[in-house]
């Protein structure tokens, strides 16, 4: 539904959307040390933050799990597949108790390291534009707090700040409203059937 670039724009909007975190290629293990190999080699700075990353996404899964939502294990780069456990729980991502306990397991939540974000192009000058154009369209349609995109496209997500049910149900519709003014289109009707899966 989302390209990477709306991709990001819903997250900053949904905040409790983490499925989209962390995709990529794999990353390997951290070294170990053993007797036949000696000391491990220093770990490089990206697999750092990496590795610090997971670690969070295991006390987000594990907070999670004592809410009593037994979300799967994070991959070797931190992605916790929502999507396939609201499937299999056939429970939309906008259910209260889901909501409520990614609130309560917020404080444990880390960012996604850049390492693991795909690098983008710049955006064109419409580009940058249309973005503008979103932003004051999603503060028209019951998101007042949404802000600007920075020089680079990106709207700042720790603007957005975190949504109760009710903004959450006015940031879904919002959304629906104004996606295709990203592609220079006129906003639309939003459809109060059409829930976004990830």
């Amino acid at each position: 539904m989302f390209s990477t670039h709306r991709r990001g724009l819903a997250a900053s909007g949904f905040l409790l959307l983490i499925a989209l975190s962390g995709c990529g290629s794999d990353a390997g293990d951290p070294a170990v040390a053993s007797a036949a190999s000696g000391p491990a080699p220093a770990a490089s700075p990206k697999g750092d933050a990496i590795t610090r990353y997971v670690d969070a996404q295991r006390q987000w899964v594990a907070c999670m799990r004592k809410e009593g939502y037994n979300v799967p294990d994070p991959d070797a780069k931190g992605f916790v597949d929502l999507g396939a456990f609201l499937a299999a729980a056939k429970m939309p991502k906008t259910d209260p108790g889901f909501t409520a306990a990614q609130q309560q397991c917020a404080s444990v939540r880390a960012t996604v390291p850049a390492e693991l974000l795909p690098s983008q192009p710049p955006l064109t000058p419409q580009q940058l534009e249309n973005r503008r154009k979103y932003a004051r369209c999603m503060r028209e349609n019951g998101m007042p707090g949404w802000p600007d995109p920075g020089a680079d496209g990106e709207f700042p997500a720790d603007k957005v700040g975190e949504l109760t049910p009710a903004e959450q149900a006015d940031n879904i519709r919002a959304l629906q409203i104004c996606d295709p003014v990203l592609d220079g289109r006129p906003p639309t009707t939003p459809n109060p059937n059409d829930v976004p899966q990830g």
